[in-house]
């Protein structure tokens, strides 16, 4: 299904993007080093995890299927990728790191799809069964995306002590 999205929709779903992230970054806050490499009994991921995950899905689906080099560094998408898990304890500079791609990225997303970059699709048929065919597709189901990790989230949080 295609449908025309207006730009006011658009604006709207970029500004829930960058509150979204910021709000996921205060609640992986409330958690010390030990806390975000924790992987919950029942869960294969951690909290960072899920935090570079989502930067990173973000950066697959709106850069790289639009023809464009993600700005994100490759070793990050090879890290937190679908179908990755945690291998290394990360340190605090890493956590940091992220906390600040995390924001940084949106920011600069919402920058450049105002520049007009986004010219191209390639499209994607997503796990969700959904077929992506633009770059407002693709806005659109990150932030369905996203709000599914902060479900993960939240559930992991309740097995960490805080």
């Amino acid at each position: 299904m295609n449908f025309e999205l207006s730009s006011s929709i658009i604006s709207y779903q970029l500004e829930m993007l960058i509150q979204g992230r910021k709000n996921l970054v205060g609640l992986i806050s409330r958690h010390n080093d030990e806390q975000v490499n924790l992987i919950p009994s029942g869960f294969r991921n951690n909290l960072i995890w899920h935090l570079g995950h989502i930067i990173v899905s973000h950066q697959i689906l709106c850069y790289k299927f639009s023809g464009l080099d993600p700005v994100v560094p490759a070793a990050y998408i090879d890290q937190f990728k679908r179908g990755t898990a945690p291998v290394d304890t990360l340190d605090h500079d890493q956590i940091n790191q992220l906390k600040t791609l995390a924001v940084e990225t949106t920011t600069r997303f919402k920058k450049d799809y105002q520049k007009g970059i986004f010219k191209e699709y390639q499209s994607y048929q997503s796990l969700f069964g959904v077929e992506l065919n633009s770059i407002e597709d693709a806005i659109v189901f990150n932030n369905t995306h996203e709000g599914m990790h902060l479900g993960y989230i939240m559930a992991m949080r309740k097995s960490i002590t805080v």
